[in-house]
């Protein structure tokens, strides 16, 4: 397989800015790209967020859903307003008026970073449209009909949570895969994961039982550390909704650490599953790991990126890795799997494994970095 070292540079196809002075709301909406006529993307409500935020995320989604070969575009919003403010709902209520047109008619929208599902439900309610007519009207031009129903509830689909459970299924099939890729035996490669909300959690679960061990977890309190590998069904127990393990729930032998020292342990494998820009270049050079699994959105600057790979670290790009809800809700939305978890989680499992071979194999063979690799490879598939 071969690929250009240069890809033409690509304009979002809509960038909206929006001003509602009635109620002082700002906001904006990035369409990157339409494939079968509309795209997905979240609703952001942050006080910081900004137009190339929203812009930079939205291009994301055009690559998550390239990377496992699904045809919708990538899109984002961003309301700028504090999550907890007593006026929340009032800025919902005004985004959906000015959105209402998009959302009628191409843009899927979905929870982010500062609004949950029934955020998103009442914008639609507001906007007075649907994302199933949306869906239904565009796929149904190639004579497709929709396995999904209006009332799909992706937190219980035949008793599974897919909205909890795809991403971080999708980071323990990723990691498998490139530690085979590298050369790791898997039954003796020690993990390290920072962050234990439902991403870091659910990998942690999901390599545990593939036989991987986990020897490091860090939380707000600290980093739990063992050499052997911890319990991780005790820690998932021990967990709160916020991704806090209780100490006094724990049996099992651990070593308390400072919360940054997950990242300089002795292991093969990190996964950063919180925060963005949490390796940079002050922390970079403590790394003892070959392998970096890029479960949070952008855990690692650029520049050190650049620096791990002229170090023969190599690292999983987030958009390859954290694909899995995008992934999973985007074969469902595009017919391309029954309305059952096990299909979604296999060919969901088999594409992203194959989207990591593909960039790993041709980063090792062109000496080219993994996330340029993959946005050259995201980038043909869309301009073909």
């Amino acid at each position: 397989m071969a690929i250009r070292m240069q890809v033409q540079p690509r304009q979002p196809k809509y960038q909206i800015e929006m001003h509602d002075p009635e109620t002082n709301t700002h906001a904006f909406l990035i369409i990157d790209t339409l494939r079968n006529g509309f795209c997905g993307g979240g609703i952001r409500m942050s006080p910081t967020v900004t137009k190339e935020e929203v812009h930079r995320l939205a291009q994301a989604m055009t690559y998550k859903f390239s990377a496992v070969d699904v045809p919708v575009g990538g899109s984002k919003s961003g309301i700028v307003a504090d999550p907890n403010s007593p006026d929340r709902e009032v800025h919902l209520r005004a985004f959906a008026k000015m959105a209402a047109p998009f959302l009628s008619e191409m843009y899927v929208a979905g929870e982010d970073m500062g609004t949950t599902a029934a955020d998103v439900g009442l914008i639609y309610s507001q906007a007075n449209c649907s994302w199933f007519d949306v869906v239904k009207k565009h796929m149904g031009q190639d004579g497709a009909t929709l396995s999904l129903t209006p009332d799909f509830n992706p937190t219980d689909l035949n008793g599974v949570n897919l909205e909890e459970e795809l991403t971080g299924f999708g980071v323990a099939e990723v990691t498998e895969e490139a530690c085979d890729v590298l050369q790791l035996d898997t039954t003796q490669t020690r993990v390290a994961i920072q962050g234990f909300g439902t991403v870091g959690s659910i990998t942690a679960r999901n390599l545990n039982q593939k036989g991987f061990k986990v020897v490091a977890v860090s939380d707000v309190e600290g980093t739990l550390y063992h050499p052997g590998g911890l319990v991780v069904d005790e820690l998932l127990a021990a967990k709160n909704s916020l991704g806090t393990i209780d100490r006094t729930k724990l049996d099992s032998e651990y070593q308390s650490l400072d919360r940054d020292e997950w990242l300089g342990l002795d292991v093969d494998v990190l996964i950063p599953a919180a925060i963005a820009d949490t390796i940079h270049m002050k922390n970079v050079s403590q790394i003892k790991a070959s392998l970096i699994i890029e479960a949070a959105n952008i855990p690692v600057t650029e520049v050190a990126e650049k620096y791990l790979f002229d170090h023969g670290i190599a690292v999983v790009p987030d958009f390859i890795a954290n694909v899995g809800t995008a992934g999973g809700f985007g074969l469902l939305l595009t017919n391309q799997v029954p309305l059952e978890p096990e299909a979604v989680f296999t060919e969901l499992g088999r594409r992203m494994r194959k989207s990591t071979r593909d960039v790993l194999s041709l980063s090792q063979q062109e000496k080219i970095l993994p996330r340029d690799v993959a946005v050259q490879l995201a980038e043909q598939r869309l301009q073909k």
